[in-house]
């Protein structure tokens, strides 16, 4: 007599059951922490773009909410589709792949820098089917990578005993066009843009073992370029060199003797002051109705700072100071250099933006047009950001498996 032991026997997963069976044990990885602290910044974004944008909307009060709110959507699954695919870090493939799309943006830059469209004294965006971006958003992205693939191949594969490594990393082949691109995005000009750019690869030089004295030398530079700035300003002027980001310098040095150019900056003050530590209440910013250029863009934080006070901006800080400490966290613990690069990177680009960002709208720095991550409106931002965190969250979620199977 047989006995039927098809009872004993798995059940086989069809092909859906497999793939969401994969999907589960996938997310299992995925960092909480900074997930819902990407989350939650949109969410909250969104709704201050929508309180700080109905005064300038045409038509329907809601537009600005309703098209933030699409790409937030849109941002959220180009993330999880990033994190969720097996992306190969080491193969011909993905470094291909990332060749091409770094010489293909500095194609698009230099088209933009001289062909495309003068908006606010400068040129950075590029328009299809109404659709507008700026080009940079994206170089910053495959700069990071680049850099990260270029460093960690010099420090795996040429870097033996005895050699010297920072004439190998300041090679042509690995700085060429990166350089390019930014000087590119420098004369624009884009200044705030070329700050991000700067900082980032001073970062990663150093993270691969660049002497901290090469990167002392750019800030010295930087320093003295801004100490003798406010003098040459009228020379400058006379020049009518970049007369637009001249008059933003000098907003900078004195809001109050600049004219229109420290209307901006006036009433970012102003913002803020009403506000106080717990603010106006959400939708009662006065600044927003006419008084305050751009509130739902460079200036959403002083909305913010009106409408939801001081502890408001301490707390959407204290999220992405979480973070940027907890991506900082993963790349001091793994021994993957690319990895490790590519972590510090994207850590250095939240960070910079933020500080651009937050000193215009104090009058700490000047102004430069850099927005705020996450809360800013502008669709373009918010897919580069989805872009930036899907690679960071796929990266992430690899060390975290890796650091469950070594249990």
């Amino acid at each position: 007599m047989q006995v039927n032991d098809s009872k004993r026997q798995p059940k086989q997963m069809n092909g859906f059951q497999a793939f969401f069976q994969a999907m589960r044990i996938k997310f299992k990885y995925l960092d909480p922490w900074i997930f819902c602290s990407i989350v939650g910044l949109m969410i909250f974004g969104t709704a201050m773009v929508f309180t700080s944008s109905t005064n300038m909307a045409t038509g329907s009060a809601t537009s600005f909410f309703v098209k933030q709110s699409i790409f937030a959507i849109l941002s959220i699954v180009i993330l999880l589709f990033l994190f969720a695919i097996g992306i190969p870090w080491q193969k011909r493939s993905y470094r291909r792949a990332v060749k091409y799309v770094m010489i293909g943006l500095v194609v698009i830059l230099a088209y933009t820098r001289f062909f495309g469209p003068v908006t606010s004294g400068a040129r950075g965006w590029l328009y299809f089917f109404g659709f507008g971006f700026q080009p940079v958003e994206y170089f910053k992205i495959a700069m990071i990578l680049w850099l990260a693939m270029k460093f960690s191949d010099v420090l795996k594969y040429k870097a033996g005993p005895g050699r010297q490594l920072t004439p190998m990393l300041l090679n042509w082949h690995i700085t060429l066009l990166p350089v390019i691109g930014m000087l590119l995005d420098l004369t624009m000009p884009d200044v705030g843009g070329f700050g991000i750019l700067l900082a980032i690869a001073g970062v990663m030089f150093l993270a691969a073992g660049v002497p901290a004295v090469w990167l002392c030398i750019v800030v010295v530079l930087i320093i003295t370029v801004l100490v003798i700035m406010p003098i040459l300003i009228p020379y400058l002027q006379h020049l009518n060199f970049m007369p637009y980001q001249l008059q933003r310098f000098e907003a900078f040095v004195n809001p109050w003797s600049a004219g229109d150019s420290g209307h901006q900056l006036i009433n970012s003050y102003y913002a803020i002051s009403n506000g106080g530590i717990f603010g106006r209440g959400l939708g009662n910013s006065i600044q927003k109705l006419g008084f305050l250029p751009e509130p739902n863009t460079d200036f959403i934080m002083a909305v913010v700072g009106e409408e939801l006070g001081a502890i408001s901006i301490i707390l959407v800080l204290i999220v992405i100071g979480i973070m940027v400490w907890r991506i900082v966290m993963y790349g001091t613990r793994t021994r993957n250099m690319e990895f490790c690069l590519i972590l510090y990177g994207a850590a250095m680009f939240i960070m910079v933006q933020v500080l651009i960002n937050l000193g215009g709208v104090t009058g700490l720095l000047p102004i430069t047009g850099v927005t705020f991550p996450w809360i800013s409106y502008g669709g373009s931002s918010l897919l580069a950001w989805g872009i930036m965190m899907g690679f960071v969250l796929n990266i992430i979620g690899r060390l975290r498996l890796e650091a469950d199977r070594e249990r």
